[in-house]
């Protein structure tokens, strides 16, 4: 969703009690973002302002970003003309999108100089401009000619022209009346939503639908069968909104989905989104925040899984290439053995041939019956020559076929792994997992280092030291603690470190999965938590959407990582086969607190 006029009032009055403060500190950490760093007495707040095409948005905020070495040009400018300067004045374009933040601050040779930074809030048309107190742009973010826009030139020196207006009514200034005389004059066939959208200045989809649920309307309701009983609770739900957008009133919120995922916000309780849960925060600043922020990760998720899932896509196919052309080679070395007997047959005829001939037809005596073959030969060469000649391509044919040998064992094995890979991409639920996966294919060789400072050996290894992602961990129905690694470095972690000698370790037979391991403590281990860790190992494999799986399990002290082995590659002995079905982590979960799914079936072994 986007900011809308009314939560950006919101926003002004929250920024208005920061009236008096001093620019202290000015940065931008991206292209889109610059942060203002607001201090009064003790107190500082930093105030964030983006102009990015989906996230634009104006608040405080609590994050630390970066801030780069070397500033970009706007930033240069922002600090020469507001760092140190006093924040004056807060003021919002009626209910537009468009915020004004006027400056006190001091010239090069000591005079006083007013300056306001305009933030328009307006998707992808965003933007962020420095005026002189006639209007004239000192610079802004982004800068475009007549060439881009027909209403306006945004350049240095250029008159500020505002964007175009849009001739909505200010909902604070309407009565009953005119509200109804706004909504009957039609469309009839109308959507009230949209009547309200495009109507009225600050209310965008979100605070419409909002209206309209207070309101007991359907968003779909058109103005039609709007009477004066509808238009009466049409009027009071908007006067409640606009209420709800002030303090002491507000409560700023954000709505969460059933899976936890972040899905709209504003500055008052949004009653239109039923029983999903959700956050009430201190200010309206914060609730945007937390909104953005988990988008930004979110987007930044798909985005990340996306670029990984894309290079092993890549690096699979390349491999899949290499292993058609080597089982080629091989299979080609089986027909090599040919070339040998016709050497042999061509020395054992040495006595009737002679240069110049074309063929020969001898009894082959490898053959049993030793029937009659015939051996093609190069009438330039010597009857040695071309018996020298097939020997030649016999160990030719052989030698090929054994580096090919080796180099498709090779490829599978790579294969192998970059399929174990992918099931871990598949299992990523954070951030941190992916990074983590993403920092094991720098170390393989399939991405490079990252030009940034924890991609350096020293910073490196303290982020492993604090620890990135951790393995599951889940308690079994009868008390056992199951631990499953989300990847190939946490499955080395597991089975060769952590692991103790009696523990159980499991794995889904012959697909790509996690490692999972039961801490036994020492104890026997009951079925109903073997069953339990199968179906787990199970469900985080390749095999997730089959009825019943193979899993193998042993006791960890079984299990070793052979020299050079991949990561996540490990050998075991000793060990036994259960066939189960898959059980995800939410199931095993009910079970071993008795409030949900029950898990049934016993393992079988082999």
């Amino acid at each position: 969703m986007a900011v809308d006029g009314l939560f950006l009032s919101a926003v002004t009055v929250e920024l208005s009690s920061w009236v008096g403060s001093r620019v202290d500190r000015i940065y931008q950490p991206d292209k889109d973002t610059v942060i203002l760093h607001l201090r009064r007495g003790r107190d500082t707040q930093r105030l964030l302002v983006s102009a990015h095409a989906e996230h634009c948005r104006l608040h405080f905020t609590d994050a630390n970003l970066p801030n780069p070495g070397q500033p970009p040009l706007f930033c240069m400018v922002l600090r020469k003309h507001l760092q140190g300067g006093i924040l004056a004045a807060v003021r919002q374009v009626g209910l537009e999108r468009i915020i004004e933040l006027h400056f006190s601050a001091m010239d090069e040779v000591g005079r006083s100089v007013q300056r306001a930074l305009v933030v328009e809030i307006m998707g992808k048309h965003s933007n962020i401009l420095l005026l002189e107190p006639d209007g004239t742009i000192v610079d802004a973010l982004r800068r475009y000619t007549h060439a881009v826009s027909r209403h306006r030139e945004v350049l240095p020196g250029r008159p500020y022209v505002p964007p175009p207006p849009q001739g909505k009514l200010d909902p604070r200034s309407l009565d009953v009346e005119e509200l109804s005389r706004l909504i009957l004059r039609g469309p009839w066939e109308t959507p009230l939503k949209s009547v309200l959208v495009k109507n009225l200045d600050g209310v965008g989809p979100q605070t419409a639908a909002e209206i309209l649920h207070r309101a007991g309307l359907s968003p779909e309701t058109a103005a039609e069968v709007c009477g004066e009983h509808e238009l009466a609770r049409l009027w009071q739900a908007l006067q409640e909104v606009l209420a709800a957008v002030r303090p002491p009133n507000w409560q700023p919120t954000v709505v969460r989905n059933p899976e936890g995922t972040v899905t709209a916000f504003a500055a008052f309780n949004l009653l239109q989104f039923g029983d999903l849960p959700r956050q009430f925060f201190p200010s309206p600043s914060r609730a945007c925040e937390v909104f953005y922020e988990e988008k930004r990760r979110e987007n930044l998720f798909h985005s990340r899984r996306r670029s990984l899932s894309g290079v092993i896509e890549r690096e699979l196919k390349r491999c899949l290439k290499k292993e058609a052309l080597q089982a080629e080679t091989v299979a080609a070395a089986k027909g090599a053995e040919q070339w040998r007997i016709y050497g042999e047959l061509i020395a054992a005829n040495m006595y009737r041939l002679k240069k110049g001939m074309a063929s020969f037809t001898a009894e082959n005596f490898y053959d049993p019956g030793a029937p009659p073959i015939t051996v093609e030969l190069d009438p330039a060469l010597s009857p040695a020559e071309n018996a020298e000649r097939y020997f030649n391509r016999y160990h030719k044919a052989k030698n090929a076929a054994r580096q090919a040998a080796l180099q498709l064992k090779r490829t599978r094995e790579e294969i192998l792994y970059l399929n174990s890979v992918a099931q871990a991409l598949e299992m990523a639920e954070t951030l941190e997992d992916l990074e983590e996966i993403g920092r094991e294919l720098v170390k393989a060789g399939y991405l490079p280092a990252a030009e940034r400072d924890d991609s350096r050996p020293g910073k490196r290894k303290e982020k492993e030291r604090r620890g990135g992602s951790r393995p599951l961990e889940l308690l079994s129905g009868d008390g056992f603690t199951i631990l499953v690694g989300k990847n190939n470095r946490q499955n080395d972690y597991l089975s060769l470190k952590l692991a103790g000698a009696e523990d159980i370790w499991l794995h889904a037979k012959d697909v790509p999965g996690s490692h999972v391991l039961i801490r036994t403590g020492g104890r026997p281990v009951p079925d109903r938590t073997l069953e339990e860790a199968a179906g787990l190992a199970a469900y985080f494999s390749r095999a997730r959407q089959a009825k019943r799986v193979a899993v193998d399990y042993t006791r960890a002290q079984y299990v070793r990582k052979p020299p050079g082995a991949r990561p996540g590659m490990v050998i075991y002995d000793h060990h036994r086969t259960v066939y189960v079905a898959p059980i995800s982590p939410n199931m095993l979960t009910a079970a071993s607190t008795g409030s949900g799914a029950e898990v049934t079936g016993r393992p079988t072994t082999r």
